[in-house]
């Protein structure tokens, strides 16, 4: 039952994290200069923001299993087929590691960027209501007008007439609003999960730290 689609998600949500590592890396100087010109890393954070939705929306795919037509049968014979609930159990596993690989993606595309706004004495918190707001709703325009990515360039008209229609409607940005909260907790909550592993494997020796990599270099 899985299908192209959830693996052409999760391609979608790889791209934003390449994005991000690679600005994150073009924006910092070496010496008075940085890695990219700005002509180069200007278009690469447009194409960050704009693809960086495709990480959370694999929170979204939840809804399949819940109400996909191809999924009733084998949700109604769970109550009383023990084949069919060891079934039932197996698809939502993987749907929960499929939400969460999109959690980790989505953590691990605004690290690197986290990272440079401390390196030139920028606050994260400062920009993050607006932030993930804009994840949120980017969200939402790929999960109800079923926007794409690249519509900001094929269809950018429509894109605009969808965002104000949706930016019009207050129920919907409560909504909204409540999700970008939830992104924002995600965040923080896998950030520091990601800090805590990574010290754990320094501990056991596995990973250097930083300092001690650059001491030893």
């Amino acid at each position: 039952m899985i299908n192209n689609h959830l693996l052409w998600n999760l391609f979608l949500a790889v791209i934003p994290v390449v994005l991000a590592w690679t600005l994150a890396w073009g924006l910092t100087r070496q010496g008075k200069q940085r890695h990219l010109p700005l002509l180069v890393c200007i278009p690469l954070a447009v194409a960050w923001l704009v693809f960086l939705p495709n990480t959370c929306y694999l929170l979204t795919q939840w809804r399949h299993l819940l109400f996909d037509a191809r999924w009733e049968g084998l949700l109604d014979a769970g109550h009383a087929d023990r084949y069919a609930m060891l079934s039932t159990a197996k698809w939502s596993l993987f749907f929960l590691v499929y939400s969460g690989t999109g959690v980790i993606l989505f953590t691990l595309a605004i690290r690197p960027m986290e990272r440079w706004l401390r390196s030139i004495h920028h606050k994260f918190y400062l920009y993050a209501p607006f932030f993930f707001f804009l994840m949120s709703f980017g969200v939402y325009l790929g999960l109800i007008p079923r926007a794409n990515s690249w519509d900001i360039l094929t269809n950018p008209l429509w894109l605009w007439q969808q965002s104000l229609s949706a930016l019009s409607n207050p129920t919907l940005m409560s909504a909204i609003i409540v999700f970008a909260l939830i992104l924002w907790a995600l965040y923080e909550a896998i950030d520091l999960w990601i800090d805590g592993v990574a010290e754990r494997l320094h501990r056991w020796g596995i990973l250097r730290s930083p300092a001690r990599a650059r001491a030893t270099a």
